[in-house]
C-alpha cells in the first residue's frame, strides 16, 4: 500500500472531529475527515484544492495552519454553504490562506462527452497551482463530478492526490471511477477506502498524460444524462 495512505490509516483516530462542530449527515463523515486531516499531515500537502465547500474546509485550515506557502482554494456552486465555510474558518484559529469561489455549473464538452463543468475561468486552477491534494466532495453527487479531474489534473502537482468521497456509491461516483481510469490508464493509481465513512478513494497521479478517449456509444449515453441532469439542477432548490 502507499506510505502515505498506510500513514493516515495508522493515525486518523488520533484525529479529534468535535461533536459539538460537525454540523451532521450534511457534511463530510467524521472517520473521513480524520483520514482526510492524517493523509494532509501524511503528505506534507501545503496547497490544496476542494470541490465542495462546508466543515472539510475547516478540516484542511486546520491542518494548513503554520505550513509555509499554505493555501485552500475551496470551491462551490453554492453561495450559502461557501459562506457558512467562509465563515467556519474565518472564526477558527486557523491561520491559513483560504480562498472561497461560487461557481455555478455548466454543460460542457470534454471530447465527445457532455458533463456538468464548474464554470471557472480558463487556465485559472493552473495559475493558482500547483496542488498537493485535490478533494472531490460535491454535495450533489450527481452533478458536476466527473469533470472535475479533467479540470483539476492539470493542475495538480506530479506525485500529488486526489481524494474522491462518497466512493461506495455504485451508479455515481464508483461509475466516475470506471470513466477516470478508462481515460487516464497508467496515468493514475487509485487505491478504494470502502469502509471509511461512506467511502473513499485517493488517486496518485503517476504522469502528467491527458486523458483518452472513450467509446462514443458510452459518450453518448453520459451526455444525454448530463442534459437530463441539467435539466433537473435548475428547479433544484437550494438547500
Amino acid at each position: 500500500m502507499d506510505p502515505n495512505i498506510a500513514s493516515a490509516l495508522a493515525e486518523m483516530d488520533k484525529i479529534n472531529v468535535s461533536r459539538l462542530e460537525h454540523p451532521g449527515p450534511s457534511a463530510l463523515e467524521p472517520a473521513s475527515c480524520r483520514f482526510l486531516a492524517a493523509f494532509i499531515r501524511a503528505t506534507g500537502a501545503r496547497k490544496v484544492l476542494e470541490f465542495g465547500s462546508g466543515f472539510s474546509s475547516l478540516m484542511i485550515a486546520r491542518e494548513l495552519d503554520g505550513e509555509e506557502g499554505n493555501y485552500l482554494l475551496s470551491i462551490d456552486t453554492s453561495a450559502r454553504y461557501s459562506g457558512l465555510a467562509r465563515e467556519g474558518v474565518e472564526s477558527s484559529e486557523s491561520r491559513a490562506k483560504a480562498e472561497f469561489r461560487v461557481a455555478p455549473l455548466r454543460p460542457r464538452f470534454y471530447g465527445m462527452r457532455l458533463l456538468l463543468s464548474y464554470r471557472l475561468p480558463k487556465g485559472l486552477l493552473e495559475a493558482l497551482g500547483p496542488f498537493d491534494l485535490v478533494l472531490i466532495d460535491p454535495p450533489h453527487h450527481e452533478y458536476g463530478c466527473e469533470s472535475v479531474l479533467y479540470d483539476a489534473f492539470p493542475a495538480l502537482a506530479p506525485g500529488g492526490y486526489v481524494i474522491l468521497d462518497d466512493a461506495n456509491r455504485e451508479e455515481s461516483e464508483k461509475k466516475y471511477l470506471r470513466s477516470w481510469q478508462a481515460g487516464y490508464g497508467d496515468a493514475i493509481r487509485p487505491v478504494f477506502l470502502e469502509g471509511i465513512g461512506n467511502g473513499l478513494v485517493v488517486i496518485e497521479k503517476l504522469d502528467e498524460a491527458g486523458p483518452a478517449p472513450l467509446p462514443a456509444a458510452d459518450s453518448l449515453l453520459v451526455s444525454l444524462q448530463t442534459l437530463r441532469s441539467a435539466g433537473r439542477s435548475l428547479f433544484r432548490r437550494e438547500e
